[in-house]
């Protein structure tokens, strides 16, 4: 059995909390609409700042990525899968973790990240948690 809001309370503070591996038993409302939050690189200061700006008991699901442009039409690197966030979340987990992510991109496809003048972009979105057989 699980509780759903020390769940909430646990999401990404010891591991990334991916979409994919929520427990099947919880519904999850993704009909918000999405926003943008744009950081100069991947700066553990501008992430701790995103995540103190969450409401008490929200939930966001964020998709990471990086641009060059910052153009909604122009080519961008995703960082990884959704994952879900409140404001009790571990920025230094998550900054370490974009870091890793990042320099795997950058030895999966050749470029040195160092050199890159580049924004991480955090797609968000807030959604609701709830138990599907409440």
């Amino acid at each position: 059995m699980y509780n759903l809001e020390n769940i909430k309370k646990q999401l990404t503070t010891n591991e990334i909390s991916f979409l994919v591996n929520i427990d099947r038993r919880i519904n999850i409302d993704k009909n918000d609409k999405y926003y943008y939050y744009q950081i100069s690189g991947i700066n553990l200061a501008s992430i701790t700042n995103f995540i103190l700006n969450i409401r008490n008991h929200d939930i966001v699901l964020v998709h990471p990525f990086i641009s060059i442009k910052c153009r909604h039409n122009d080519p961008y690197l995703t960082l990884s899968r959704q994952f879900l966030l409140s404001n009790n979340s571990n920025s230094n987990l998550i900054s370490e973790y974009l870091s890793y992510q990042l320099e795997e991109a950058g030895n999966d496809f050749k470029f040195d990240h160092d050199e890159l003048d580049y924004k991480l972009i955090i797609k968000y979105k807030r959604v609701y948690l709830d138990d599907k057989f409440a």
